[in-house]
């Protein structure tokens, strides 16, 4: 779920800095310029590349799941959800959207 991780991969003439963030499913390298993988000559250096990269992603906006539920909340306003009254019985409406 919310596991974030960073590691250092041995390849053939170095080492890549794997990260793994809560968004992504798989670990993914750190890329360079052109979007090909950086290679570090030692495990130090990609292990210094990984913790800068994790301090930059902590230090960055969060994004909380509120935002997502007041979205939501935002776009049923401008439908009319209101109970419907019939015969003196309320019918209730309401979306098949899952629970955020």
């Amino acid at each position: 779920m919310n596991h974030v991780t960073g590691y250092a991969r041995p390849v053939p003439s170095g080492f890549w800095a794997m990260l793994r963030f809560d968004r992504d499913g798989k670990p993914k390298p750190v890329l360079g310029t052109g979007g090909a993988p950086i290679i570090y000559e030692t495990e130090t250096e990609a292990l210094r590349a990984v913790v800068t990269h994790l301090c930059a992603y902590f230090s960055s906006e969060i994004l909380r799941d509120g935002a997502k539920a007041e979205r939501f909340a935002a776009a049923d306003g401008l439908f009319n959800l209101r109970p419907i009254r019939k015969n003196g019985k309320v019918i209730e409406v309401s979306s098949n959207r899952r629970q955020a």
